[in-house]
């Protein structure tokens, strides 16, 4: 078994051994950008593009499929040949080939078959946080290869947040500044020039309105201003000013650098926990909107008494900002009312993570459901499922199917594009260093197939060659030296994540040997034998 599962599979019930430099003939320009794919996830090799006598044949044919993303692997009489519908296409079917190669006997193998492929879903995304702790260059890079090789075709980079941007900004130099060592437009162009090259788009997130803490300390006129009868100590600061057009003003600054920066069609833009009432803390950090003056000035004339046309008129502001850039808009649907119809454009695209909780928004009447009956297109990245920081278990995601759950109604399954798993919070869990390469391809797998993973040997022995690599023993399965797949039910065992009975010497020995590693492969071997 392969993670993601392939579709289709014919096994020939043969081997043909792999002799360095391979030969790669590739049948158009797209095609020849895959020999660095192939070195990237395959560091142990060595490729030598040629015109003829190939070893490997790579093409891009329209007419394989009419599904986006499809190919067609053949590994047969000492060939390797490549058909794909598109670019990904020929990105996956190199993915395949690289997890289809054991190393044995001090040799490369490849099995002889025949494979049809294709995903389920259009949207397999991952979402990192450097917003609350900027992750290392090297971890985002690994983590990229890691994706592709689980063949997702999104990366979501949460890039602000209350502790400040985790980017150094050239058109406001005096952002607040996440912890760490902030990454600069370069650094962030670097990324997406490596996605790219594994077809992956990358989607920025600036998080507006709320999440705002940082901004509204550090620029005090952004924040809500008290109205009479009311102290300047009431007023938290969690959202900038609704009603302020100097907050229109930075956020156009803001995303028109990061449209700069970003060339890909979404703008992701927070929206996430504007009510946040029942905190205990003193001020509250809950929506100042109804309690502001410049508020109150803009929206009571305008018959907006209450946060959520207030609301609603933020998010068509920043709308027509982003279609003004050329950018469509992407946002979390918590602070959405839709229990009703909500007055905010149709082809913004929602990502669904949760109903709010009592005291942090509309609940009554709300559902993912209702966003699809309303006409959004939606992320699935329901919080239980959905979320590697703390929430995600093995039991349950090898079932869970997107299109399913939260409930939805099959004549609206269309509308459901796909998941993000969110890894929140970056490396203030070090759980991550293990538990997101491991989540990647299971993930990967629930994105790229609705049907469920048996939840059984052949489905973790398959996960451990996904993390650790081509020369793991065929039989050998890491999770039974461990307790569970470390998902984020691992985070409340602070690295005591070992069987009571898991022999650590053999197990520290098989990690130590492991000698063919690529970068995403490298990292949970590390993070293991630290914890070993």
């Amino acid at each position: 078994m392969l993670l993601p599962r392939v579709k289709q599979q014919v096994n020939l019930n043969r081997e043909q051994q792999l002799c360095f430099p391979l030969r790669i003939r590739c049948a158009d320009a797209q095609s020849r950008r895959i020999p660095f794919v192939l070195q990237e996830m395959m560091p142990y090799a060595s490729f030598e593009v040629c015109d003829k006598e190939a070893d490997l044949t790579l093409a891009i044919v329209p007419g394989v499929s009419n599904l986006s993303e499809a190919y067609e692997l053949s590994v047969d009489e000492g060939k390797i040949t490549i058909r794909a519908k598109d670019y990904c296409g020929l990105v996956h079917a190199a993915a395949t080939v690289a997890q289809s190669v054991r190393y044995k006997d001090g040799a490369f193998w490849i099995p002889q078959m025949k494979i049809f492929d294709h995903p389920d879903t259009a949207f397999r995304s991952v979402m990192l946080d450097p917003a609350r702790n900027v992750i290392p260059v090297e971890e985002v890079r690994a983590t990229i290869l890691g994706m592709a090789k689980a063949k997702y075709n999104k990366l979501h980079l949460h890039l602000s947040d209350s502790t400040g941007f985790s980017y150094k900004s050239e058109v406001c130099p005096d952002l607040p500044r996440s912890p760490g060592k902030l990454y600069t437009k370069a650094q962030l162009r670097s990324f997406i020039d490596y996605a790219e090259a594994f077809g992956i788009d990358v989607i920025p997130e600036i998080d507006v309105p709320a999440h705002s803490f940082s901004l509204t300390q550090c620029f005090p006129s952004l924040k809500c201003q008290p109205d009479e009868g009311v102290s300047a100590e009431e007023m938290s600061g969690w959202n900038i000013c609704l009603g302020n057009e100097e907050s229109y003003t930075f956020i156009q600054k803001i995303l028109s650098e990061i449209a700069e920066i970003f060339p890909y069609e979404y703008v992701h833009v927070g929206t996430d926990e504007m009510d946040m009432q029942d905190i205990p803390t003193t001020p509250p950090p809950t929506a100042d909107t109804c309690r502001c003056r410049v508020c109150n000035s803009r929206f009571i004339p305008m018959g907006y008494d209450t946060i959520r046309p207030r609301f609603y008129y933020f998010v068509r502001r920043v709308y027509d900002i982003l279609h003004s850039l050329g950018k469509k808009m992407m946002m979390w649907n918590d602070d959405v009312d839709i229990s009703k119809s909500p007055d905010i454009p149709r082809d913004i695209l929602i990502e669904f993570w949760r109903v709010a909780a009592e005291g942090r928004g509309p609940v009554e009447g709300c559902s993912m459901k209702r966003f699809l009956e309303e006409g959004f297109e939606v992320v699935n990245a329901d919080f239980p499922n959905a979320y590697v920081d703390k929430y995600v278990v093995w039991e349950k995601l090898v079932t869970w199917n997107l299109k399913k759950e939260p409930e939805s109604s099959p004549e609206h399954a269309h509308l459901i594009l796909g998941t993000d798993i969110c890894a929140w919070e970056g490396q203030n869990y070090p759980h991550y260093q293990y538990a997101l390469p491991f989540a990647l391809p299971v993930f990967g797998d629930r994105a790229w197939n609705l049907d469920p993973l048996p939840n059984n040997a052949s489905s973790t022995q398959a996960l451990t060659r996904a993390c650790l690599g081509c020369d793991v023993k065929e039989d050998f399965d890491l999770f039974t030296f461990l307790d569970g797949v470390p998902l984020g039910d691992a985070q409340d065992k602070n690295g005591e994540i070992f069987a009571k009975d898991a022999d650590r010497t053999y197990l520290r020995n098989t990690l130590s040997d492991l000698s063919h590693l690529a970068a995403n492969e490298a990292h949970p071997v590390r993070a293991l034998l630290e914890l070993l």
